[in-house]
């Protein structure tokens, strides 16, 4: 195929290309909005989860930490009643361990101290006054002795009352004699307290002991006698740390029963905690019923995020499990998406990108499909100058000098920067023998041309420019030097390297040499010697090896643009 055919079918193919362009950045811009939609929302989904997950952990924490006192001050009258120190007689001594506690830690209501045989001890602290009621059904049967003293005063001798108060018919009593482990605690559900019928839970744990009595065995002790020790938590403060929730105008948080009751809400007023328990069912706005329908009817009841729609917008539901000893209460939080896209502060118009996107390409589509159609005429004109320009070209290459002519103005402007004479490829002359080091020798000059600027090595070329050819390299015919300088290059430099070095046979004077022309690379180049690998660089006419602190410096401070002045090495010799 000429060059004119060649033309003519290269122009055609362009405006081939041109036709379709407008339909590429079409489907390209199809295919970007798709995936920038998709991204939009798999970002606005790890959005959501993570802020409900984040969320989620945060209030975790605070329930533990509301929880902890109870539990540790709860393990602490444990260990004093495994030493003797709670005996329930001594009401004295338990006023002053407990009074602190109650006083102290807003979230313990009351504290109940009693044995098997039915006796306990009640101390309760509010409005500046101590509360005590002391019960033994066995001595003094639907009787119970009350206590009533100031914060800063004393129990006096207390007044007999009327009372049907028995402790083992208690919930927290029967759940906390059938533990196996005295280091357990045992949780109740929600309950009303019988002291004063609020609704709450309580915390037990119980021991063995040998405890002094004035009723029981002969000698006026119970051997082996189980005690229990509990706190009363009411639900309203259980309640109060979900108060504080951001969720905006229409989000919810709950707390949900281990059995899927709902104990109370965000915006649930906590001050009417009389009602009985059986009344706390409480009703679910329609809004929110499909986040507890969804998590129900699943498999099992475990912690979950999840979308779903409901009023006519889109919401997220997280729900997250709040361990409480051996019950597990649930933490559930419902919000619109608007409402977590304002309280995350984050930027709404970030999800109009996909549309920005696609106007942009149909913008571009248009304007391309009008370009195309104006321009592809004069194409032609365009093809007319390319054969003039091919013609021109063709005239000036044959005008051109021979090679030799080439060579020889090269070997006369002499070694440089850009430009080594080597006279063997591997024949060390001066002892008459192939050498690696004669091999090494110019390498050096290739890698230290790629590192620099580029440049060109003749091999078959003494230093003083004397032509001696390729013969004394003893090499069968051209092809076998051709591929051992190959060979040698991809060896000790790397294939990766090819692009920036070209090397060809030219015959002058009727002799043979080697010309390697090359290119400055974009990339460091190293010469590989077994293990080792050097860094060279052109200083003048030879090749310098740098240290690794040096080859370090000099890549920091040289240019990532790669020209091309290793094509015409004999510019550097101008100067």
């Amino acid at each position: 195929m000429t060059n004119r055919e060649e033309s003519k079918a290269s122009f055609s193919r362009l405006q081939n290309f041109l036709r379709i362009v407008p339909w590429l950045i079409l489907v390209f811009t199809l295919a970007i909005s798709g995936l920038t939609v998709y991204q939009s929302l798999q970002a606005k989904e790890s959005l959501f989860r993570s802020w409900i997950t984040e969320l989620s952990y945060k209030k975790r924490i605070e329930f533990q930490h509301l929880v902890e006192p109870v539990v540790t001050n709860l393990k602490i009258a444990r260990d004093w009643g495994r030493e003797n120190s709670l005996a329930l007689d001594k009401t004295a001594q338990i006023n002053q361990q407990f009074t602190p506690v109650l006083k102290n830690i807003p979230q313990v209501h009351a504290l109940v101290i009693a044995d098997s045989q039915g006796r306990s001890y009640f101390l309760h602290y509010q409005d500046d006054h101590w509360q005590a009621r002391w019960s033994d059904p066995r001595a003094q049967p639907g009787k119970a002795l009350s206590f009533e003293w100031p914060e800063t005063g004393t129990a006096g001798k207390g007044r007999l009352i009327d009372s049907d108060y028995d402790v083992r018919k208690r919930p927290w009593f029967k759940g906390v004699m059938e533990l196996k482990e005295e280091q357990d605690i045992f949780w109740t559900t929600p309950y009303n307290f019988y002291f004063d019928n609020k609704i709450g839970i309580t915390a037990a744990m119980r021991w063995s002991s040998r405890s002094s009595s004035g009723a029981g065995g002969k000698d006026g002790t119970v051997e082996n006698e189980s005690y229990a020790a509990a706190f009363d938590v009411k639900l309203c403060d259980l309640l109060s740390w979900l108060a504080d929730l951001e969720l905006g105008a229409d989000g919810r948080a709950f707390m949900v029963s281990d059995k899927g009751t709902i104990l109370g809400s965000s915006q649930a007023d906590c001050r009417d905690t009389n009602r009985d328990v059986s009344t706390m069912d409480l009703r679910i706005e329609e809004k929110f019923a499909p986040a507890f329908e969804k998590w129900q009817h699943s498999r099992e009841q475990s912690e979950q995020i999840f979308s779903f729609r409901a009023a006519g917008k889109p919401w997220w539901a997280g729900f997250a499990a709040l361990k409480i000893g051996n019950r597990r209460l649930w933490l559930v939080v419902v919000v619109p998406e608007k409402d977590i896209l304002q309280i995350a502060d984050y930027p709404v118009n970030s999800f109009l990108l996909p549309l920005l996107v696609f106007g942009i390409g149909i913008i571009l589509f248009f304007f391309s499909f009008s370009f195309v159609q104006r321009h592809l005429r004069s194409l032609e004109d365009m093809r007319l100058e390319n054969y003039r320009l091919i013609e021109d070209e063709l005239q000036r290459e044959a005008s051109l000098e021979d090679p030799g002519q080439r060579i020889r103005d090269l070997i006369r402007a002499g070694e440089s920067e850009r430009l080594e004479f080597k006279a063997t490829v591997r024949w060390n002359l001066h002892q008459d023998r192939a050498g690696k080091e004669i091999e090494v020798a110019w390498l050096k000059g290739v890698v230290g041309f790629l590192n620099t600027t580029g440049g060109v090595l003749l091999i078959g070329v003494e230093d003083d420019g004397t032509i001696k050819g390729l013969e004394r390299d003893n090499f069968a015919n051209d092809d076998k030097c051709l591929r051992h300088i190959d060979s040698l290059i991809s060896t000790h430099i790397g294939l990766e390297f090819s692009r920036f070095i070209h090397f060809a046979i030219v015959e002058i004077e009727g002799l043979k040499i080697v010309e390697i022309r090359c290119q400055v690379s974009d990339i460091p180049a190293f010469l590989k010697k077994g293990e080792s690998e050097e860094f060279f660089i052109r200083t003048g006419p030879a090749s310098r090896k740098l240290k690794p602190s040096q080859m370090i410096k000099y890549l920091a401070s040289r240019k990532t643009a790669v020209t091309d002045q290793g094509s015409d090495p004999s510019a550097a010799n101008d100067n």
